[in-house]
């Protein structure tokens, strides 16, 4: 089908390139939401591969691969090393992403802080209810009894102990900011599948990132969380920024 749409789009002299390229190269990469012919080379590297693997053996991500979507928060973090700032990452689930970004930056050895927000208890209803979600009804109800999980704070916790600088913060975003928050910014992660929790958050949080600081919004291009995307476009083209859409289905920032 692509091959038609290319075939259908791009004028006659362009197609024998391509075509070329389509006939001699099988996709190398084929999960995540995404198939590409490119190489995927980061997926080879010895330190990328032992961060993913200890990531992704709570199961968190149910069997699915998402070896770009990781890839992308590494080299946010990578770029986040070379600042003065501490990490933020709100909405852990079971803290494998924050994990994987943890153990891929050596973060253990790093003299700053990675700080992981979240309820542990499933979404707040002061921010969050089904009109979140208007085209899955039943997400919301879904996603919350996985959320609240009672077990998933002590999992968070041992997965993390031997990790003095990650300081994980329980409870309610934006209000927890009160309590514990850093002042400057080098890497911040934004999932927590809620417009009005992940707004009231930035409000908090944006002009604490430094600049060339990367923020990483995990679902701004899935269909199921539009409402979120359009409030995060709102947000950012107030302040003169535009969200990059990546086709793992995360957007970007780099702060000036």
């Amino acid at each position: 089908m692509l091959k038609s749409l290319v075939k259908a789009i791009l004028p006659a002299k362009l197609r024998s390139p391509l075509s070329y390229l389509w006939k001699s190269r099988e996709f190398q990469f084929y999960e995540n939401g995404m198939a590409t012919i490119h190489d995927s080379d980061f997926i080879a590297h010895p330190r990328f591969q032992r961060a993913y693997a200890a990531g992704v053996s709570t199961g968190s991500w149910g069997g699915v691969d998402v070896h770009w979507t990781a890839h992308v928060a590494c080299w946010a973090a990578d770029i986040g090393m070379r600042l003065d700032g501490d990490f933020v990452e709100c909405g852990v689930f079971k803290g494998d992403f924050a994990w994987v970004v943890a153990q891929a930056t050596n973060f253990v050895r790093q003299r700053r802080t990675f700080y992981l927000y979240d309820t542990f208890s499933g979404f707040a209803p002061a921010y969050s209810s089904a009109e979140d979600f208007p085209d899955a009804p039943g997400f919301f109800n879904f996603a919350n009894d996985v959320y609240a999980d009672p077990a998933i704070y002590d999992e968070v916790v041992r997965k993390f102990r031997d990790l003095p600088n990650v300081r994980i913060v329980r409870g309610v975003l934006p209000d927890t900011l009160s309590e514990a928050s850093p002042e400057r910014i080098a890497f911040l992660h934004i999932d927590l599948n809620s417009p009005a929790a992940e707004i009231a958050t930035l409000e908090r949080l944006f002009d604490r990132v430094v600049p060339n600081g990367i923020i990483v919004f995990d679902d701004y291009g899935w269909h199921l969380f539009r409402k979120q995307k359009e409030a995060e476009d709102a947000f950012m083209a107030a302040r003169g920024y535009q969200i990059l859409e990546l086709p793992t289905g995360q957007g970007m920032v780099v702060k000036r």
